[in-house]
């Protein structure tokens, strides 16, 4: 099986997903990643330069793709937090997937009750979009003038969501998932600052930084495993994908 991981910035994918990635790699499923922006604000040094940082989390990512076992990684190159919905840009993340022809789209949950983010209700939005419509030849026509030719993407996952219709057993997975987290040293930085100045916890930033992020890798695979009565799982609103709809299953 091919599987398509659309996410809005280079760390997106591992804290809710990076287990289910993993395991799906591991028996044998393609796993390919289309990252839609550089990245390049997640940090509060102000001394940092902003292609210099999109360098850096392009290295962090290949790091941990190379952990999940991910096969490639696409960019889109948008500007970090500047993500907003056009047609240009669902004609990008379509021609993507057309071009890797994947069984399975996963990406953000764009109805995710306050997400405040725009990249994040921008790609989940736009690939939904495109995920429905890629099968249909007279969108983006220019697409079949590339040769690239439409594509029916069979199902659709949303991760990052709320009441998750589908789980992942991922116990003996979560090592790998925090590896890959922590792979993303620039945003481990960046949550230790942050929380450093807004807790006074003790601990050097990136230890703090490495326990936001295992608030977020562990805690929540915590709660959904309670669900399904495992210790670690991953939760996905998963769709059928038909004719210019998603059906939940």
């Amino acid at each position: 099986m091919k599987i398509l991981n659309i996410q809005a910035h280079p760390d997106d994918a591992e804290c809710y997903c990076g287990g289910t990635l993993a395991k799906y790699a591991d028996r044998g499923d393609e796993i390919f990643y289309l990252i839609c922006t550089k990245g390049n604000r997640g940090t509060y040094d102000r001394s940092l330069d902003l292609e210099k940082l999109a360098e850096i989390r392009r290295k962090e990512t290949a790091e941990s793709a190379r952990v999940l076992g991910v096969k490639e990684v696409f960019f889109l190159n948008g500007e970090d937090a500047f993500l907003y919905p056009t047609l240009d840009l669902r004609g990008n993340i379509m021609r993507l997937i057309r071009k890797v022809q994947p069984d399975l789209v996963m990406t953000l949950d764009p109805f995710l009750p306050y997400e405040i983010h725009p990249d994040h209700r921008t790609v989940g939005m736009l690939t939904a979009e495109a995920v429905v419509f890629a099968g249909f030849p007279h969108f983006y026509p220019e697409h079949l003038r590339e040769g690239i030719e439409p594509h029916f993407v069979k199902e659709l996952y949303f991760y990052r969501t709320k009441e998750p219709n589908y789980f992942e057993d991922i116990t003996s997975y979560l090592e790998r998932k925090k590896m890959a987290c922590y792979c993303h040293r620039s945003q481990v930085i960046m949550a230790g600052t942050q929380r450093k100045e807004t807790t006074g916890e003790s601990g050097t930033v990136e230890e703090l930084g490495k326990k936001s992020f295992d608030e977020l890798a562990i805690k929540i695979s915590e709660e959904y495993g309670k669900q399904v009565g495992v210790k670690y799982a991953e939760g996905f609103k998963k769709f059928r994908v038909r004719a210019g709809h998603l059906v939940l299953e």
